[in-house]
């Protein structure tokens, strides 16, 4: 019961630092999985669940807050039910796996309840927001996390409960020996489903080519993947230092009210701000208005101090809980940080058209940004060394996310405040673009290195021809893998990942289709002996 109640707390956890402070970033597979396991006192086993899922998802993100498998609650479910599973670590992970999956894409119905209720939660927040009551405004916001939170708290007790019992030994001391070399297989193979999404995200036809540095520096001379995202760097500066593509962000030229308010803020003022947008910018995230609240929320002590008359005040809250969403790492504190500026000026309409014109074209440069490219670099590297049971993995992505996490949005919010609209607008326009597209080709170069030294897999074919040699036939035994390394070293990764991307780019296969597919075919090629991750080791 204490082990249960331990990763319900933790579930809620992950559930809370996705939303708001992005501390570890708890909310990512190999994060959840890793402090699952323990949890569940199965370290290893945390690791090598948590990772396999976390390469699963890679190009996977709630964007605009679409509904995506649960890999959260898949690997916190999957790691607690592979520990009560008979059988050595890698069976056990490969049962974690098994398990995680399929949790993660059937519990993902789950995710729209919660978002319903905390769209019928915003209207109550509305109600207190025409009253003037900022009490009942911030309970509304912290209450919409309960259902967020509630969505995976539960399944995760109940699974949890379940694997204390004997019954999941019993059940997995049956499970063929076929079927867990077929899932270890898959479990290989689930990686290229990621880089294909990525890759789908990207622009694949234009940067093909930078692919090509990261897999020569791999296959051929045998840079670690730090070395590669170390080239990576260096691509990227180069690229963007010769080739400035600056796409413009058009902030509308609204008549430019003239100030009438002396500033009135204090240190304090803007501090408290910060904070409640740091701890909880997403927490009462909605379908109808998606971050408007948590946005009204942070502005609230802000408004309290500019606009003592309550007609004023009621108006500046109402004003901020029209629809608003954008990226909250790379663009939301930037237009806080603006929207106070304007608030303190007195332009409270310049705020509202300043929020309009930026939180779409930030939305699209913080996601790709930070979502796409840095974070599937950071995750990527901290699986592949998690993978090997290294806990330096999921470490190194817990701390990459921490420390620049927070310093990004304490600079934005700062900067946009001080500087105000006009080099707000200048820096989405320029700097942050060029942020964008050098993060783009780090992406390709490192994604190319990637590749082939997560995807594992090689054949197990060998091709026998009978000759004669002195009127004695001889039976010549040859590997196929062997020959496909002298062809092209890593080929088939290479293959299978492309092979998934046509599905993705071409098919248009939903993910979740996709993923079956690849587990599937990784449990049928598996259970043949046709396929496995690593070649055996030769007598």
């Amino acid at each position: 019961m204490l082990v249960a109640l331990a990763l319900t707390v933790w579930a809620i956890y992950c559930t809370y630092d996705g939303l708001g402070p992005f501390l570890i970033y708890a909310q990512r597979p190999l994060i959840a999985g890793s402090v699952a396991g323990l949890i569940v006192g199965h370290p290893l086993l945390g690791l090598l669940v948590g990772a396999t899922l976390e390469l699963a998802s890679l190009g996977v993100y709630t964007y605009g807050g679409a509904t995506i498998p649960d890999y959260q609650t898949g690997a916190i479910v999957g790691t607690a039910l592979a520990a009560g599973a008979a059988g050595a670590p890698a069976a056990q992970a490969a049962i974690g796996i098994g398990v995680g999956l399929p949790a993660a894409i059937l519990l993902a119905a789950l995710d729209p309840v919660g978002k319903i209720v905390t769209t019928a939660l915003v209207h109550r927040a509305d109600g207190y927001a025409a009253e003037g009551n900022a009490r009942g405004l911030a309970m509304i916001h912290w209450l919409s996390l309960v259902p967020w939170a509630a969505v995976r708290a539960i399944p995760t007790f109940l699974a949890a409960l379940a694997a204390s019992g004997g019954l999941v030994k019993d059940i997995t001391a049956s499970i063929p020996a076929g079927f867990v070399q077929g899932m270890t297989l898959a479990g290989s193979l689930l990686p290229a489903v990621g880089f294909a999404l990525l890759l789908g995200m990207m622009e694949l036809s234009r940067y093909w080519y930078l692919l090509l540095i990261g897999f020569v520096a791999f296959a051929y001379l045998h840079v670690p993947l730090l070395g590669i995202a170390l080239i990576g760097v260096a691509v990227a500066m180069l690229f963007v230092t010769l080739k400035r593509d600056e796409p413009a962000i058009v902030v509308p030229e609204n008549p430019v009210e003239e100030s009438t308010v002396d500033p009135r803020l204090t240190k304090q003022d803007l501090r408290r701000v910060f904070r409640r947008y740091f701890w909880s910018s997403q927490i009462s995230w909605n379908y109808e208005r998606m971050q408007a609240l948590g946005f009204a929320y942070s502005m609230e002590p802000v408004l309290r101090r500019l606009y003592p008359e309550k007609a004023d005040y009621v108006a500046g809250l109402q004003r901020h809980l029209q629809f608003f969403n954008t990226s909250v790492l790379v663009g939301g504190p930037l237009i806080l940080g603006s929207s106070v500026a304007l608030e303190e000026a007195g332009t409270p309409k310049s705020a509202a058209s300043t929020k309009v014109a930026l939180m779409g074209p930030m939305a699209g440069i913080g996601d790709t940004v930070v979502f796409a490219l840095y974070n599937s670099i950071v995750f990527t590297m901290g699986a592949s060394w998690a993978l090997q049971g290294n806990w330096l993995g999921p470490a190194f992505a817990a701390v990459m996310v921490l420390v620049p996490y927070a310093l990004i949005r304490r600079w934005q919010f700062g900067f946009a405040y001080r500087e105000g609209k006009r080099l707000a607008g200048h820096l989405a326009a320029g700097a942050l673009a060029r942020v964008a597209q050098g993060a783009t080709v780090l992406g390709f170069v490192v994604l190319g290195g990637f590749i082939p030294s997560i995807v594992k897999v090689v054949t197990t074919l060998t091709y026998r021809q009978t000759t004669t040699v002195q009127g004695q036939p001889v039976t010549q035994a040859v590997a196929i893998q062997d020959r496909l390394d002298e062809l092209v070293p890593f080929l088939l990764p290479v293959l299978v990942t492309a092979g998934v991307y046509l599905l993705t780019a071409k098919a248009r296969l939903r993910p979740a289709w996709i993923i079956a597919i690849v587990v599937v075919a990784g449990v049928v090629l598996g259970w043949l002996g046709w396929f496995a991750p690593s070649a055996p080791a030769k007598s």
